[in-house]
């Protein structure tokens, strides 16, 4: 014993042991590198500058493996805070000020403060104050700055400037809300009418300005005059959306679209054939655009340098107001590093990295991104030099980018203001459509944005939900469930063998009903309960009582509204769909060659996605090019078939061709029409129901004389009854619970026109994280439909089916 002791006590001993233990940790943590996952929403230009910057952090750190995802921006937020909830969130997110409250709120963020002492020369001082600005909540910075992207940048074709015999716009231009002559090329107003040309036929060929989108110059207005939506950036209690600065801004944009035409209308920036504002600007159809610098490589990208179509351009402040004052909406974003990672220290060593030197110098020499450390932003590769290739040295006055973000004006960051621009965004669609004034519709925001801020700020005070409590009162339900089924046949005197058939089939039953318990009639229990509390899944849920169908009925402005729009769609697309159902279930109900091909060329739309055959419907009502219009306008857009044209113009609301999905009038009977795409279902089921009809039945009839319509009406229509009234039926329930058209194409709108009931149970449960909400929503319809139908099958008993004619 004590020679082995003075073994393990011989200093060269205790080295090789030591030398072997870290020979083995070496060993091992280089067979299992940390690994960590980077989710951002980026274009394909700037994926690529991240993904060889990651390779050089690698490089930089042999013991770490970076992952990285790319998600599109509609959904990223969405997917990243259910992420969090299922506990399978990222490392490292891209983040931006408009949405890391919602995280942060939710301690789904690390506060980075923590990290800048363990990370030599980092000095939150180099970067843009206004970006640590935006980035900070409670005194704590939650996100890392990796770009500046102040909107206040007008990008000018110098070509259509020299056409027009303008000087180049230098910054020093002002605007005031009527066109000023006398000062020529200082006046904005005076530059977009002078740039807008217009044909001989009376039509605009190129527009003098559009921003990238309506409020974009909306809100630039109003903030160069001293106006602001919200009286604290972090933490809003008052709202100023009908400021008579914000009202004058937003009407002055309007009248330069619709009245003015010195910008493009709203329709024609949601044309699919032109698509954005940007594309307008490089096609030369637009001679200025308004947007940040993200879209420059774009922009390079479609006007190749070099090419016979190239025209030079370049990029200036956006005009001060007529007093100097200036102003004008921000972006820019960062990355945070999310609560749940298990390697927080690596994940700010990526996070510095990458919203550091060498990321954002990379982003600058790709020219994707204003670096956020104001040194970096100020010189080159973002500012161009002498070394700079050609094409990429336009625009030649980048330094104005720098000059920009001292004007910025960030969006308020409070975690429920993406909710309130929700409600706000529809009304403003009227005021681009010029079907309503800018003061009615700002003053319909004003009223529905306070109302719900208010109940925000109530529901914040409210007490903890008691799970114990809802837990035994979910058993309660799901034993009282299973005993109303169940007791029935306790009652029954069975003998010994016929009790050992029932265990038996019990025995096979139970997968079945194991499954039906877990799957269907639990989470049906927990929706109950979630239904009567305030809770996002992340944090702890309070108690609400019948808050929520309190708020539905009496506080939401839009559940009447969904509810109406639901119920038309339903009143329109339903009697349409069953119309369609029989007339083809008829047509292939016939003796002919071949007749089984059709049957299934007529039934194979039903079997397709419901995303494709909503992109498909948007192409045919397309203003510009659309199926619909050509039929009906014919290719020039002046024809009139069958009269419909006046028709549909006069129901619209304006001459010409419509816009079919962004007009208030027409867009909701617009998705009703699709619905004749998935005709299929319910035809196969007719026609099911029609080759059960006894041939005699015809015989008989024709024998006494009755005539076509006579056998349809006195012989088809009662003997397939039951077939109508299943696809009646199920039809209703279907059109109760459409989502993906107005989805995919309309996005709810014009001015929450489309908006159905499920897609606003939709938004509350997973864009504003309002699952008690959505619970209590559900619930709702569930009911509605019972009721629905229950009137349904009260009004079918004149409907006999097979068994009753026996």
């Amino acid at each position: 014993m004590n020679r082995h002791r003075s073994l393990r006590s011989c200093p060269i001993v205790k080295r090789s042991i030591a030398f072997l233990l870290l020979l083995f940790a070496s060993t091992f943590a280089s067979a299992n590198p940390i690994e960590l996952r980077m989710v951002v929403w980026d274009g394909d230009a700037s994926l690529k500058t991240i993904r060889g910057e990651l390779v050089n952090f690698e490089a930089a750190h042999p013991g770490v493996k970076v992952t990285l995802e790319n998600v599109d921006f509609t959904t990223y937020f969405q997917k990243l805070l259910t992420q969090y909830a299922a506990d399978v969130a990222p490392d490292i997110a891209m983040m931006d000020a408009g949405h890391f409250q919602s995280f942060a709120r939710r301690n789904a963020l690390y506060p980075l403060q923590q990290f800048f002492s363990s990370t030599a020369g980092f000095r939150v001082e180099d970067y843009y104050p206004q970006a640590i600005a935006s980035d900070t909540y409670q005194g704590k910075l939650w996100v890392l700055p990796r770009d500046v992207s102040p909107v206040g940048l007008i990008y000018y074709n110098k070509r259509a400037f020299d056409e027009a015999g303008i000087p180049y716009p230098d910054g020093t231009w002002t605007w005031d809300f009527q066109e000023r002559p006398q000062l020529r090329e200082k006046d904005f107003l005076w530059v977009l009418h002078k740039l807008t040309k217009v044909g001989a036929d009376g039509k605009v060929e190129r527009y003098g300005f559009t921003p990238a989108w309506p409020t974009a110059l909306a809100d630039t207005f109003a903030y160069s005059q001293g106006a602001r939506y919200a009286n604290n950036s972090e933490s809003p209690t008052e709202l100023y959306f009908n400021d008579p600065r914000v009202v004058r801004a937003h009407q002055l944009v309007a009248d330069l679209s619709l009245k003015d035409h010195w910008l493009p209308g709203q329709s024609s920036l949601n044309n699919e054939m032109q698509a954005s504002g940007m594309q307008l600007f490089v096609a030369q159809k637009v001679a200025m655009y308004q947007s940040g610098i993200w879209d420059c490589q774009e922009i390079r990208l479609r006007n190749v340098f070099g090419s016979p179509d190239f025209f030079d351009w370049d990029i200036a402040l956006a005009p001060a107001y007529k007093d100097g004052t200036r102003g004008a909406p921000a972006g820019g974003s960062g990355y945070s590093i999310m609560r749940s990672t298990p390697h927080p220290k690596e994940a700010w060593e990526l996070t510095q990295w990458m919203a550091g030197e060498h990321g954002m110098k990379a982003m600058a020499a790709a020219g994707v991104a204003q670096p956020a450390i104001q040194k970096y932003a100020r010189s080159a590769p973002w500012i161009p030099d002498a070394s700079t290739p050609a094409a990429q040295q336009i625009p030649k006055s980048r330094i104005l980018t720098d000059v920009a973000v001292q004007y910025q004006v960030s969006t308020p960051t409070a975690d429920f203001w993406q909710e309130l621009s929700d409600l706000e965004n529809p009304k403003l669609d009227p005021i681009w459509l010029g079907t309503s004034s800018a003061k009615d519709a700002l003053d319909q925001v004003q009223d529905v944005t306070t109302n719900r801020l208010h109940q925000i700020l109530q529901q914040r005070n409210l007490s903890g939900f008691n799970w114990a409590a809802g837990g035994v009162c979910g058993a309660g339900l799901i034993l009282g469930i299973v005993g109303w089924v169940y007791m029935p046949e306790r009652r029954k005197k069975l003998s010994p063998q016929g009790r050992r058939e029932n265990r038996v089939g019990y025995a096979f039953m139970s997968p079945g009903l194991i499954g039906l318990l877990v799957f269907s009639i639990g989470p049906m229990v927990l929706s109950l309960l979630m239904s009567f509390a305030d809770w996002d899944i992340i944090t702890p849920a309070h108690w609400r009582g019948v808050g929520n169908f309190f708020e539905a009925f009496f506080q939401d402005s839009r559940f009447w509204k969904c509810l109406a729009v639901t119920g038309i769609y339903t009143v329109l697309a339903v009697p349409l769909g069953v119309l369609m159902n029989l007339v083809l279930a008829l047509l292939l109900n016939t003796k002919v060659g071949g007749i089984s091909i059709f049957r299934t060329f007529f039934y194979m739309p039903a079997l397709a996605s419901t995303v494709a055959a909503s992109l498909i419907w948007k192409k045919i009502f397309q203003e510009d090019g659309g199926l619909a219009n050509t039929v009906i306008y014919g290719a020039k857009g002046d024809g009139n078939l069958f009269g419909l044209g006046h028709l549909f113009s006069a129901i619209a609301g304006k001459p010409g061709p419509p816009n079919w999905l962004a007009n208030e009038r027409l867009a909701l009977p617009s998705i009703a029409v699709m619905s004749i795409w998935a005709a299929g279902g319910g035809m196969i089921i007719l026609l099911a129901g029609l080759q059960g009809v006894p041939q005699f039945y015809y015989e008989a009839a024709t024998l006494d004389g009755a005539s076509v319509w006579q056998r349809f009406r006195h012989v088809t229509l009662p003997l397939i009854a039951p077939s109508l009234f299943f696809v009646l039926v199920t039809g209703v329930i279907g059109s109760f619970q459409t989502f993906t058209q107005a989805f995919v194409i309309t996005q709810g709108g014009p001015n929450d026109t489309t908006r159905f009931y499920m897609y606003h149970l939709y938004d509350q449960a997973f864009r504003n994280l309002r699952m008690g909400y959505a619970s209590a929503l559900a619930w709702i319809l569930f009911f509605i439909i019972l009721a629905v139908t229950v009137i349904q099958f009260r009004l079918s008993r004149n409907i006999h089916y097979e068994a009753d004619l026996r």
